[in-house]
Order: C-alpha cells, then sequence, then structure tokens
C-alpha cells in the first residue's frame, strides 16, 4: 500500500483524499484534462482551488497550485 496521497481542495471548501503512487500523474492529469477520474470521483478541474500532496520519504506536505491552461 502506498504512503503517497494527494487532497484535492475544490472552491466552495470540499475537499477529496487519493492515495497514489503516482502522485505526479495524478498532477499530470489534472493540469492537462477537463475531467478526471479518480478513484470513481469524477473531478471536473476547474473548480479545484489548489491541492496539497505527501509523499512518502518527505516530513510534511508539499502544497502545489494547478497552473493556468492555455
Amino acid at each position: 500500500m502506498s504512503d503517497s496521497s494527494i487532497t484535492i481542495h475544490f472552491i466552495g471548501g470540499g475537499a477529496l483524499n487519493i492515495i497514489s503512487d503516482d502522485i505526479a500523474g495524478v498532477i499530470r492529469r489534472l493540469k492537462s484534462e477537463e475531467w478526471v477520474d479518480l478513484s470513481g470521483h469524477h473531478v471536473k478541474t476547474s473548480s479545484i482551488s489548489y491541492i496539497s500532496a505527501y509523499e512518502s520519504g518527505f516530513d510534511k506536505n508539499s502544497e502545489k497550485t494547478i497552473p493556468e491552461r492555455n
């Protein structure tokens, strides 16, 4: 089982926590697609305010923002 997870924080205050071995891949998908299916949840990427990720081997969460798509 993975010790890595990503928490997606939505505009309006909701959040979704996803456990994944491929944090970088999840972030790549969130940056490039309008809708992403993550663990049975359909995520509309334009509704994301920010994400935070915890990756095994790091002491604390790292906060990442989703840049605007061109």
